[in-house]
């Protein structure tokens, strides 16, 4: 033996690292997304750098892709609209949203991530 200690693991409490655009928060989830308005269709679409990038139909005038926003993540992950707050990026296409009382699990499963197909 080369006198090398072995860290115990606690599997129950085991997490793999969270995407950092995920982020727990007492009152549910901090998600950050990178938003495009004007597209097409509202729909996820790949990544800008290392975050979701969420394209909206809506234009950036007076709010409304703002709101397009809400509606489509308050939809996407089962929650009521009130339920999803734009807390920074009124005004820009950085955008941080808090989705209340919003389960890590069930946020996990639902989030896009960048080893599958968002365009599906």
């Amino acid at each position: 033996m080369s006198g090398h200690k072995i860290k115990a693991v606690d599997l129950d409490s085991y997490r793999p690292s969270l995407p950092f655009y995920l982020k727990p928060n007492s009152n549910g989830l901090l998600l950050t997304l990178w938003i495009q308005p004007g597209a097409r269709k509202t729909r996820w679409s790949d990544f800008h750098g290392q975050v979701p990038k969420l394209m909206i139909q809506a234009p950036p005038v007076e709010g409304a892709a703002n709101q397009s926003c809400i509606s489509f993540l308050a939809q996407w992950f089962g929650i009521k609209k009130s339920e999803v707050v734009l807390l920074k990026g009124e005004k820009s296409r950085s955008k941080v949203f808090l989705l209340k009382d919003l389960d890590l699990e069930k946020g996990l499963s639902l989030i896009p991530n960048q080893n599958q197909d968002l365009l599906s």
